[in-house]
């Protein structure tokens, strides 16, 4: 298993294995590409593999089968849903399993995948669950955003950032896809350090078309052209386009605020970023930046299209002119 980037989080995964302190609950942070899957595969290696060492082994029959996804005691709740989407009742079913012990050996791993698109009342559910662990259970959760996440929740996991791969590491992971290497720049440029979104979008034209029109959509917003960024956002097509978008400008200003505060940032459009930030005051770029993400999360639920993209218009224009 080759894991790119995610330095950090790989190297706090070796310290909790070497000094015997693993927590029983793991949460891996990151935009949805960049890798957490993988994190998390490699997590429930670590919990399993039968050498015990600062690092999965990779070849014991534990690490093989993790690596594959037919280990028995490793459970990936999300595909067990109905409908694909978490629900109490079957949280609350697959509570009940678990207090069962293991198929195979001494740990069971519940591999929770976005745990931020979980509805309040399933992570409630999930609580006790967490808190008052039995031996032989693991948990790791994944998300991209904190602030989806109950705080009771984020109190009783150890979380983790992925970051990015930096450009050689996503330039060799391109290669190996037999991508050319004009073509890779041009990915880099647009999606940063998230390899799997790169990879995803070399498959897709329409995700590398929505991706620039939320760059466009941030020039708009940062230079207060209100009429050009209505035109933009009305010509969006879909509820789950929207919603990329909405990621995407979240990522964008997120950058910008760590250019204003002179982080390196190896996030999506970082150039755009960085052009936002030349643009738009510190306490602006984070007011955007929080703004989007609550947009993000009320896309769901917001029935008309057309009225909740001029909303976001609206309230994204308004939020720049608080700050100028």
């Amino acid at each position: 298993m080759k894991i790119y980037g995610k330095k950090n989080a790989v190297e706090a995964l070796t310290r909790f294995s070497t000094s015997g302190r693993f927590p029983h609950a793991l949460l891996f942070m990151g935009a949805k590409g960049i890798g957490r899957g993988i994190l998390a595969d490699y997590g429930a290696m670590l919990y399993l593999c039968d050498k015990k060492g600062a690092v999965p082994c990779m070849t014991c029959n534990q690490c093989i089968r993790v690596e594959k996804h037919i280990h028995p005691d490793v459970i990936y709740p999300l595909d067990t849903m109905e409908k694909g989407k978490y629900n109490v009742k079957d949280l609350r079913n697959l509570i009940t399993e678990c207090y069962r012990k293991p198929n195979d050996g001494e740990i069971r791993v519940c591999i929770f995948e976005n745990l931020d698109e979980m509805s309040v009342q399933c992570q409630n559910a999930l609580l006790k669950f967490i808190e008052e662990p039995l031996p032989f259970n693991r948990y790791i959760f994944t998300a991209a955003k904190k602030s989806a996440i109950l705080e009771t929740v984020l109190s009783r996991v150890t979380a983790l950032p992925c970051d990015e791969a930096d450009e050689a590491d996503f330039t060799e992971a391109l290669t190996e896809k037999g991508i050319a290497p004009e073509r890779i720049s041009e990915l880099y440029r647009l999606f940063g350090g998230n390899i799997g979104a790169a990879i995803d979008a070399e498959n897709n034209n329409e995700t590398i078309e929505l991706y620039k029109k939320a760059a466009d959509i941030s020039s708009a917003i940062a230079e207060g052209r209100e009429y050009e960024c209505g035109v933009l956002f009305s010509g969006i097509k879909s509820r789950e386009d929207l919603s990329l978008i909405l990621g995407v400008l979240s990522e964008i200003f997120a950058g910008a605020a760590a250019s204003k505060s002179g982080l390196t940032n190896k996030g999506a459009l970082s150039e755009q970023s960085k052009a936002v930030s030349r643009k738009l005051s510190l306490k602006t770029v984070c007011g955007l930046y929080e703004e989007c993400s609550s947009l993000y999360k009320k896309c769901e639920f917001n029935p008309n299209l057309q009225l909740f993209a001029a909303r976001c218009c609206s309230s994204l224009i308004t939020e720049r002119e608080k700050g100028i």
